[in-house]
């Protein structure tokens, strides 16, 4: 009966011993289980997807060149001086006609100016054609779909039937791609004026619509012009 006993007793030590675990009778995780499932601190960030450092200045330049707008391309050139065209325009000598600018261009349908002369065209000729001295100021004011121009002469008819004059031409053009603007000043030259007999065949012939194109062409009224710089008197 003792013996017994004591050998219950040495089989209930054995299974209560600390050889054994609670918690693998319970089947629970252990600890080292449950730190093998958590993610890595380090690999938070990383795995949001955020793009590098410079993405950023990458795309914003890219953005920039994509622009398609285009400005246009405005050059403008001028030639030559404007003391003779000015010097001219300051002679000491009277006016004997006003101011004619003579339109001409896409604005009008015929492309010539007016059906028949003016007073101040007939003026014009008749001084010119006479000889009178003086000072007279002519050219021409043309618009065109894509732009204009003006051409504007000082000049100074002498008494020995010689002429002294200097031009001013100013332009400006555009078109999708291009504005562009020229200026030039032609140098004083003086020629002599042609017989008077093309001034009265104008008058005689051509009171219509080729007045313009046959007589008021500033290289019809004179010839062998010389560059000798301006000259008043």
């Amino acid at each position: 009966m003792i013996r017994r006993t004591i050998t219950l007793a040495i089989a209930l030590a054995a299974a209560c011993g600390p050889g054994k675990s609670d918690d693998t009778e319970t089947g629970e995780p252990t600890t080292a289980a449950t730190t093998e499932t958590d993610p890595p601190a380090t690999g938070t960030t990383t795995s949001t997807g955020d793009p590098p450092t410079g993405t950023t200045d990458t795309t914003t330049t890219g953005t920039t060149s994509s622009s398609t707008t285009a400005e246009p391309t405005t050059t403008i050139g001028t030639t030559g001086d404007s003391e003779d065209f000015d010097q001219l325009g300051a002679c000491a000598v009277p006016m004997v006609c006003e101011q004619f600018l003579h339109d001409d261009g896409e604005i009008q349908g015929h492309q010539e100016g007016p059906e028949g002369f003016l007073d101040v065209e007939r003026c014009i000729l008749t001084g010119l054609r006479d000889g009178t001295p003086g000072f007279y100021v002519y050219g021409v004011n043309s618009v065109f779909a894509n732009g204009d121009e003006r051409e504007v002469n000082h000049i100074v008819v002498h008494a020995d039937r010689t002429v002294t004059f200097a031009s001013h031409f100013k332009g400006s053009f555009f078109d999708a791609d291009t504005d562009s603007s020229t200026e030039v000043f032609e140098p004083a030259q003086t020629c002599t004026l042609v017989d008077a007999a093309f001034f009265d065949n104008c008058f005689e012939n051509h009171d219509d619509w080729t007045h313009y194109s046959e007589c008021m062409k500033i290289e019809k009224w004179w010839t062998d012009c010389v560059a000798m710089g301006p000259r008043c008197e």
